[in-house]
């Protein structure tokens, strides 16, 4: 894909998230209502298919590329789930996947607690899935919803599964917008609904939905961050910009460090994305999530900080990043999660291994 075309779609896509984000739209979304004129608009530009290849009918944009428009959306505080729309498409396509089953409805990434593939059996009439799915932001939308599922002979299958049909019980959230959690009691699976997939890896459905967020979680943190910033320049204290106060300055410049470090360890997980989830790449994005994950609270709470009380009312704009990064942090595995399973691969490994692992990526 030519860089010049891939700056131009990016340019497009933030002029976009910006013209639609009216007041009357943000506080729509903080409620928890479903805001279907603005997934019409961001539809209709094809963004969700800037992942798929372009033989199967996609942009194909590269994946920094792609995923710099999920940042956008981050940077942004879109209230869409462009981002899982984006990669499930992808993942779906890839794996022979027929779009029109999606079509122009959302498609959210579904993935239980520990990671691990939900089991397919056989049922009355055929196959079917079974098991609890974490709790997903707009599950209540006419989409589609997304999960990795496993045979009884061990093969890896991606199923598309209709959010209508399906009975999700309703569940707060920080970031606001209505969540939804699944429990599938042997849900029958049509052959089109499904479709065998080289995963690579039990967690790499997990995985991908973990890139996803830390990509989305940048975004929020450089907004949050640029807030910070120009608050500390506009509010005068003593005479003086805050900003001229040694410990503001202390906390900003802490905040962009962590912000800058979560950019670097997302930016070596995107450089090994691929459909198929190999060790290198996830090793890579455990490291990503969990350091943008660590990054996000400290990001909002040196920024909250700055702003004082200011910056938790519902006026500011400040808590429409801040909630966002608080509820991404958990999605797909919270640091501790990927911390232990970095940790159990390093204690599984010869110990003069993990320089030559590490420096390899």
């Amino acid at each position: 894909m030519d860089d010049g075309f891939s700056s131009i779609i990016s340019e497009q896509a933030d002029r976009q998230f910006r013209d639609l984000l009216t007041g009357e739209a943000v506080h729509a979304a903080s409620a928890g209502r479903w805001q279907q004129p603005l997934w019409d608009s961001v539809e209709s530009s094809a963004l969700s298919l800037a992942l798929v290849p372009e033989e199967q009918g996609g942009v194909g944009l590269a994946a920094t590329d792609a995923f710099g428009i999920v940042r956008l959306s981050g940077y942004r505080g879109l209230p869409l789930p462009l981002g899982d729309t984006m990669v499930a498409k992808a993942l779906w396509s890839v794996a022979g996947g027929d779009l029109e089953l999606a079509g122009d409805r959302p498609v959210l990434l579904g993935s239980q607690a520990a990671g691990e593939p939900l089991p397919l059996q056989e049922g009355h009439g055929g196959l079917a899935v079974s098991g609890v799915v974490d709790p997903v932001v707009f599950g209540d939308v006419d989409g589609s919803l997304l999960v990795h599922a496993r045979s009884e002979v061990g093969e890896d299958f991606l199923v598309l599964l209709d959010l209508k049909a399906l009975a999700g019980e309703r569940c707060a959230g920080p970031a606001l917008e209505a969540q939804h959690a699944f429990r599938l009691e042997r849900v029958a699976v049509p052959a089109e609904r499904r479709r065998r997939w080289r995963a690579g890896h039990p967690l790499a459905l997990h995985a991908h939905g973990a890139l996803l967020r830390s990509v989305q979680m940048v975004g929020a943190m450089q907004r949050s961050l640029e807030l910070g910033l120009q608050y500390a320049g506009e509010r005068a204290q003593f005479g003086k910009a805050i900003a001229r106060f040694a410990p503001v300055q202390d906390m900003l410049v802490e905040a962009a460090a962590e912000t800058a470090a979560a950019v670097t360890a997302t930016g070596l997980a995107l450089a090994h994305w691929q459909p198929e989830c190999d060790e290198d790449m996830l090793f890579c994005i455990a490291a990503a999530k969990s350091r943008s994950g660590e990054a996000a609270g400290k990001v909002s709470a040196l920024v909250h900080q700055v702003h004082g009380a200011i910056g938790f009312t519902q006026e500011h704009s400040l808590h429409q990043y801040t909630r966002r990064l608080w509820a991404w942090r958990d999605d797909f595995g919270a640091e501790s999660f990927w911390n232990r399973w970095l940790g159990d691969q390093v204690c599984a490994a010869p110990g003069s291994d993990l320089w030559q692992r590490i420096a390899s990526i």
